[in-house]
């Protein structure tokens, strides 16, 4: 007969043997040794005398059913999962909590990923981000169990997921909905509309408007439009600039990259160009601060403002300047947009490229060897129409027509 052994909780445990048990052998415990004991001389006696164990011992354990809120639990709470991502795990929560794991088949996402499209008719980018997530979910939990055999079916999706079928268009059609395509943001200031930004940040009234613009903190919007439309910096990156990160002398501007994750905080330095030195310096010397005091104000118009807030509050406050600028379908990110391509564009007094890709990376805050900068530049066609017909060759060339 088999000794009892104490767990670490000071119960005893015993392990009895029987071929006709699941696996041959079953743990009881007790609360004293002397229990434990007891019933092993009596499983013994049981044995011995040929007689059956308890039909209810003979059956297998029943493992309990993993559901998908519980994937998506411990990732949210893993310190992993992205700040952005946690409005996607929460709408997981809701639509696919109830999920068992060894139910979400690629059939099932096939399923849900219809329902995403013609039920809640999402637009694709909103359905990648609950299906990345979905897919980092079930990632970790493989991860910590190495045991599990179970294939993640968001890593079969075909290339394009996302993007609406001919047959998801007619589905959401006669579901009343609109199939949504993917947005691709390539909007450049148009001639003219820099100026009459900076005139409505600088209280310019426009003769069919009963006022101006309502400014608060005196020049810190004009300030700080200058400085993003011509240095590409992320609103975040520009209003929690510090007075110590300006070095007018050396002509720096030294950014904190708002891309930073996990607690993660880093700086690199962006060069100035003539526009915003000059804007810096006429806006450094209508107020005086300490190195470490904020460049702008907007994160002290309220006590314990959130930076998501803040964030919000800024990107309303561009829409209506632009849209008293009469500049029509322009965001405040398109200004990033616009950097990139001037950044792209400058040439040294030699007419040669002045910035490398390389160095153009580090300006924006893209990693080495990243394509972000391709994906942002948008050249107009009217630009390297013009570029091109400006040079000597295209200009003295003449053409002969032959029929």
């Amino acid at each position: 007969m088999a000794k009892p052994r104490q767990k670490a909780s000071g119960m005893w445990e015993i392990a009895l043997r029987h071929p006709s048990l699941p696996g041959g052998r079953k743990y009881f415990t007790f609360d004293t040794e002397a229990q434990a004991m007891a019933y092993g001389e009596q499983w013994s006696l049981l044995k011995m005398a040929g007689i059956q164990p308890p039909a209810e011992l003979l059956k297998p354990a029943t493992k309990k059913a993993i559901v998908l809120a519980h994937l998506i639990r411990t990732w949210a709470n893993s310190g992993l999962a992205a700040p952005t991502q946690h409005s996607s795990l929460g709408s997981l929560m809701t639509e696919v909590g109830a999920v068992n794991l060894e139910d979400a088949t690629y059939t099932w996402l096939a399923g849900y990923l219809q329902q995403l499209k013609v039920k809640n008719n999402l637009a694709p980018n909103s359905i990648r981000h609950r299906i990345q997530a979905l897919g980092r979910c079930i990632d970790e939990y493989l991860r910590h169990n190495p045991t599990v055999v179970f294939s993640n079916p968001v890593r079969l999706l075909p290339k394009g997921y996302s993007a609406y079928t001919d047959l998801d268009k007619k589905l959401v059609l006669a579901n009343g909905g609109k199939a949504k395509i993917d947005v691709s943001r390539d909007r450049r200031l148009h001639k003219g509309e820099q100026e009459r930004i900076v005139a409505a940040l600088s209280g310019f009234q426009r003769p069919d408007r009963e006022r101006g613009l309502l400014l608060l903190g005196g020049n810190s919007m004009l300030t700080m439009f200058l400085v993003i439309v011509y240095s590409g910096l992320r609103l975040k990156e520009a209003y929690t600039l510090k007075r110590g990160g300006i070095d007018l002398e050396h002509k720096v501007i030294q950014v904190q990259s708002s891309k930073q994750r996990r607690g993660n905080i880093a700086f690199r330095d962006v060069p100035m160009r003539p526009e915003v030195h000059a804007a810096l310096v006429h806006y450094l010397a209508t107020r005086s601060m300490l190195p470490g005091a904020n460049l702008f104000p907007f994160m002290e118009e309220e006590s314990d403002l959130p930076i998501k807030k803040v964030s919000s509050r800024l990107s309303a406050r561009f829409t209506t300047a632009f849209d008293y600028a009469d500049c029509p379908g322009l965001h405040e990110h398109d200004l990033r947009h616009e950097a990139t391509c001037r950044w792209l564009e400058m040439r040294d007094s030699s007419g040669n490229w002045m910035f490398r890709s390389e160095e153009i990376n580090r300006i924006m805050g893209w990693s080495a060897g990243s394509v972000m900068a391709q994906r942002y530049a948008s050249f107009r066609g009217s630009d390297l129409a013009a570029r091109m017909w400006a040079t000597p060759e295209a200009g003295g060339a003449s053409f002969a027509l032959s029929v």
